[in-house]
Formats: structure tokens, sequence, C-alpha cells
């Protein structure tokens, strides 16, 4: 069954289309992504994943989209956000 989407997205995209931005600094534990995929299963996606319209990478959501994968997700909402470059993004 699908999660539910409680928020605005631009749209829907196969979780295999998300490109990780090379330079997250962010990391999550295994436990942290394993609560964070179960309260998308229960509650529905409640944040869409951004991507800069710029690279087409993700700049928010690297945690959710590793949960996506956790609970078998095939697709996951998708927010678009532009940057003048890659300073910005």
């Amino acid at each position: 069954m699908k999660p539910a989407i409680h928020c605005s997205c631009s749209d829907i995209w196969p979780i295999a289309k998300f490109q990780n931005h090379p330079k997250n600094p962010n990391r999550h534990s295994h436990e942290q992504i394993a609560l964070l995929a179960k309260i998308i299963q229960v509650h529905g996606w409640r944040r869409p994943i951004v991507v800069s319209t710029r690279s087409n990478l993700i700049v928010k959501g690297h945690g959710r989209l590793m949960a996506a994968k956790v609970a078998g997700l095939t697709e996951a909402p998708v927010e678009f956000q532009d940057y003048e470059s890659e300073a910005e993004e």
C-alpha cells in the first residue's frame, strides 16, 4: 500500500530517479532511517524530497529517500528548488 501524501509537491518520482548530492554532509543512523521508514508508512509523506533544478541532485531529504528504500516504496514526492550556483546549492 502506498503511503498518503500530506505535503505539497511538484511531482511524484520513481525512487530510482533520485540522485544523492555527493556533498551532502548529513549522516543518518540505521535506527533513525528505520524509524523514519515506519513513520512514512504509517503517517504518510509530510515533506517531499527537494531536488535542485540546476543539478537535478537532492538538496534536502537524503534521509527520507533512504527511509523510502528501506520501506520498499517505489516512488516519492518531489519538490524543485532553483539555485543559481553550486555554492548556493
